[in-house]
């Protein structure tokens, strides 16, 4: 079985880099344009990690992840909350770690760093990676 991740983002260009790089990483990926479609797949795939945009139609990435972390279920969800808004902004930082989020990055998106971010996150090697995906069907 793959490490799956979740990705919500209501940005359809930030969704599609997201799922491409991190598909060629060996990564499992599902995508959502909002919050509550994230939280469902979350509900039906069990993701290792969600990477969420903070503000989003119909529940922001705050909400998202202190959703995912109440959950008796889910808790052990990793999250990441990403943003373009709150770059430089240490209290959205503070806040968005009070909310259970593992970490918090800036768009637009270093993707070398993300990857290297979801790498400690989930304490996983890179050679670690590819074998466990090798048999990854999108559409199960």
């Amino acid at each position: 079985m793959g490490i799956k991740i979740v990705v919500v983002d209501d940005d359809r260009i930030t969704l599609a880099l997201l799922e491409k790089a991190l598909i060629m990483k060996g990564f499992w990926v599902y995508s959502a344009r909002d919050g509550e479609k994230g939280f469902e797949l979350v509900k039906e795939e069990k993701p290792s990690l969600v990477i969420s945009d903070m503000l989003m139609p119909k529940m922001h990435g705050f909400d998202l992840c202190k959703k995912i972390k109440s959950s008796d279920e889910y808790k052990g969800t990793k999250v990441i909350l990403m943003t373009a808004v709150y770059k430089d902004n240490l209290a959205i930082k503070k806040e968005a770690r009070d909310s259970g989020a593992e970490d918090v990055v800036s768009k637009p998106l270093n993707m070398e760093l993300l990857v290297k971010t979801i790498y400690k996150i989930l304490d996983i090697k890179q050679k670690d990676l590819k074998s466990k995906n090798d048999d990854f069907d999108p559409h199960h």
